[in-house]
């Protein structure tokens, strides 16, 4: 009974260990069941980011359709204490949506476009039929003031982490 409580006691350290492994340093958990109660409502079933780039004090989500299609989207927005700005956008299908910026790989099999301007950096992917988006703001425009500084590497790594 006792070497079962030890090995009950361990297994239970690991897997705690384990959840605190899967968010790298540098980023941050969020309140997942507001985003996953938002995915809930669309009509397919897309991959949301394990961790964002900052600390997230409140989320806001918008369901609609493009103009002129049926193409269902949504947009997730992550705001921090400094007004920063995380727009998660997943749009159901391939879009015609590009943006001017260099080729990126996501991971071996999946390649983006990166986008990197004085107001936003923006990454859009195209995976299983879907098109995601993800954009940073900063809340503050002096580059000499900026809290968040979110990278090209950063976004990357965010959507490295997607998953449904």
């Amino acid at each position: 009974m006792k070497n079962l409580m030890i090995i009950l006691c361990i297994g239970f350290l690991l897997v705690g260990c384990q959840a605190i492994e899967e968010i790298p340093e540098g980023y941050y958990d969020y309140p997942r069941d507001d985003v996953e109660a938002a995915i809930a409502t669309l009509s397919f079933d897309p991959n949301i980011p394990q961790f964002v780039p900052f600390p997230v004090e409140f989320i806001v989500s918008d369901r609609y359709h493009l103009t002129g299609t049926d193409q269902e989207a949504m947009d997730i927005s992550f705001y921090s204490r400094q007004n920063d700005l995380l727009i998660y956008q997943v749009v159901d299908g391939e879009t015609d949506q590009l943006i001017n910026g260099e080729a990126v790989e996501i991971d071996s099999s999946i390649t983006g476009a990166y986008a990197d301007n004085d107001f936003a950096k923006t990454l859009l992917w195209k995976e299983d039929g879907l098109t995601y988006l993800l954009i940073f703001r900063s809340g503050i425009f002096d580059t000499e003031e900026v809290t968040t500084q979110v990278t090209k590497s950063d976004l990357i790594k965010v959507a490295q982490s997607f998953h449904s």
